[in-house]
């Protein structure tokens, strides 16, 4: 009888040479995500504040009157950076999640290129969080949509 190799849902993994440059990549795109969330002024109608940067209103809420699941999100993340907790529950709950899996993977990405070892989730399991996260945000905008909340 063979023995089963016991896989931990988390450890901390060596980072090859390669691999530092994609945690500095990272940890450039949370950063760009803070400067852009400071820049931006958090519209307090709950959405549009994406339209600071030029883009165009959402089509879905312009052709229905009904926010989608992203409505909301970039006013979301901008008013968590500026301190603004309520205005940003209204705008879209899952900015928190989305600030809050930044700032993991910033913390992950630091510790990668300060101390060579990076947090790694079994395949599974990752990809089984993924999914939950997917399907909670999916059935929060479909909720939003049709309660027109």
């Amino acid at each position: 009888m063979r023995a089963v190799a016991e896989t931990r849902w988390i450890e901390f993994v060596p980072v090859s040479g390669w691999a530092r440059w994609s945690h500095a990549l990272l940890l450039v795109g949370v950063g760009v995500m803070v400067g852009l969330g400071l820049y931006l002024a958090p519209d307090p109608a709950g959405h549009g504040t994406h339209q600071q940067l030029g883009l165009p209103p959402c089509t879905i809420y312009y052709l229905t009157g009904r926010p989608c699941p992203s409505c909301g999100l970039t006013t979301s993340v901008s008013a968590i950076i500026h301190g603004q907790f309520a205005l940003a529950w209204r705008a879209n709950p899952i900015g928190f999640l989305i600030v809050a899996g930044a700032a993991a993977v910033a913390c992950n990405s630091l510790i990668a290129l300060v101390g060579g070892r990076s947090v790694r989730l079994e395949n599974t399991r990752f990809t089984l969080l993924l999914l939950v996260l997917l399907g909670i945000w999916l059935l929060h905008g479909a909720v939003r949509f049709f309660l027109g909340a």
